[in-house]
């Protein structure tokens, strides 16, 4: 039983007439004689009787008339529901790497919050890999991701970039002191293990024992404690409570800044909470210098 055929015994009901209620549907008159012959087979009972003057509704019709208004009923208000659904903040589900979880997105997602009163909100951290594992398969909105990406599924944008420095514990002077002290990183498919990793084995350091964590806290505090040295953004250090013991080293690499790209999936449907966070964080970011380290364009 289609909507259309439903549609077509309402106006059938309505108007009395096959001629008139196919000038009012923009069809042919036999196109609505064969959907109501149609719908009468299926339902196995008569709906209308034919007369000269037109056509009146059985007993039967009247009773099966409520029930086909309230299917009609029912579409319209699902079509009416996601009206301007792509300009309107509903739902935003943002992944996030561990470190731009803990350190930038609370001050965004507050007042994305107290700008849109309205959002639901849904957060996952995890590396890179995932988060781009969760958007092809639409679990999630927006994706923060570290370094550089390019997924023909996908699209992204510069949101800011990030300074990466070499963090030990507050007795290490130089890195020249590392040694082979072990390197403490995130799980496999983050990107700033991977240029922690590349670092090491650039500057001679390697081979060093990986140390795998899985918090920004737990990574930093075993730093502090001297049990091995990482490699993070300068805001995820500074931004920690581990500042003031753990010593911070600048990197003379030229590579050393790593953009945080924000990533959708180029298929998914549009949704304006997506471009309303965007417009925030990139907003926020050109009004305050160069708070959020390099700034680059959107």
């Amino acid at each position: 039983m289609e909507i259309r055929t439903l549609k077509t015994f309402l106006t059938v009901a309505e108007l009395g007439t096959v001629s008139q209620a196919s000038r009012r549907l923009n069809c042919v008159q036999s196109n609505v004689t064969s959907r109501i012959k149609a719908l009468e087979e299926e339902l196995g009972i008569e709906l209308f009787s034919r007369g000269r003057n037109g056509m009146t509704l059985t007993p039967a019709g009247t009773y099966f008339l409520d029930h086909a208004k309230a299917v009609v009923d029912a579409e319209s208000a699902a079509i009416a529901s996601l009206a301007n659904f792509a300009g309107a903040v509903r739902l935003l589900r943002i992944g996030s790497m561990e470190s731009t979880l803990a350190i930038r997105l609370p001050a965004f997602l507050s007042r994305f919050r107290a700008t849109n009163p309205g959002v639901r909100l849904g957060l996952r951290s995890g590396p890179t890999d995932e988060l781009v594992g969760l958007l092809l398969e639409n679990r999630i909105d927006l994706a923060l991701i570290g370094g550089q990406f390019r997924h023909p599924d996908l699209k992204s944008r510069i949101v800011f970039s990030e300074e990466m420095v070499l963090a030990t514990e507050a007795g290490i002077q130089s890195p020249e002191q590392v040694g082979a002290m072990p390197l403490i990183v995130f799980k496999p498919g983050c990107s700033y293990r991977a240029y922690a990793q590349n670092w090491m084995r650039r500057s001679g350091f390697a081979p060093n024992d990986i140390i795998e964590l899985g918090t920004l806290e737990g990574i930093l505090g075993c730093v502090a404690s001297g049990v091995g040295v990482t490699l993070l953004p300068r805001s995820v250090v500074e931004g920690s409570g581990h500042r003031d013991i753990v010593n911070l080293h600048q990197l003379g690499d030229q590579d050393r800044f790593i953009d945080t790209l924000a990533v959708r999936n180029a298929a998914a449907p549009e949704n304006g909470a997506v471009d309303a966070f965007l417009d925030l964080v990139c907003g926020t970011r050109a009004a305050s210098g160069g708070s959020l380290g390099r700034l680059l364009p959107a």
